[in-house]
C-alpha cells in the first residue's frame, strides 16, 4: 500500500510538470538508476529553459553529480529536441537581468557556462 501511494505521487509529480521533486521521490522508492537519470536531467532542462535560473541548474548539476561538460553537452541536446518537436516557447529570447539583454536559449547557455564557476550552487 505503501509503494502505490509513492508510485502515485511520483506519477502525480510527473503530470505536474515538477521534475526536482519527481526525481526526489524516484531516488526515495529506489527507482532504477536510469529512470532516476532521465527525471533529474528533465529537472536540470526544466530549470535552465523554463525558469533560466543558472544558480538552480548549477546547483541541480552539482547535487545530481553533472559536470559542467555533462550539462553542456546535455542542454545542447536538449534545445535540439525542443527544435524537433515544434516546442520553441522557452527557446525564444527572454531578459536576463544580469546582462541586461534579452537572449536566447543558446545565448543564455553558452553565458552561463563561461561563468559557471563564478555561479554560486
Amino acid at each position: 500500500m505503501h509503494e502505490k501511494r509513492e508510485h502515485d505521487a511520483l506519477k502525480s509529480e510527473i503530470e505536474r510538470g515538477h521534475f526536482v521533486r519527481a526525481a526526489l521521490i524516484a531516488e526515495q522508492i529506489g527507482l532504477p538508476e536510469e529512470e532516476t537519470r532521465n527525471l533529474r536531467l528533465k529537472a536540470i532542462g526544466q530549470m535552465a529553459a523554463i525558469y533560466r535560473n543558472a544558480h538552480g541548474t548549477k546547483h541541480l548539476a552539482l547535487q545530481y553529480g553533472f559536470s559542467r561538460e555533462e550539462i553542456k553537452k546535455f542542454l545542447e541536446e536538449f534545445a535540439d529536441r525542443m527544435k524537433k518537436e515544434g516546442n520553441t516557447k522557452p527557446l525564444e529570447p527572454c531578459y536576463d537581468y544580469r546582462t541586461g539583454r534579452y537572449l536566447s536559449f543558446e545565448e543564455w547557455v553558452d553565458h552561463y557556462l563561461k561563468v559557471w564557476d563564478k555561479l554560486s550552487a
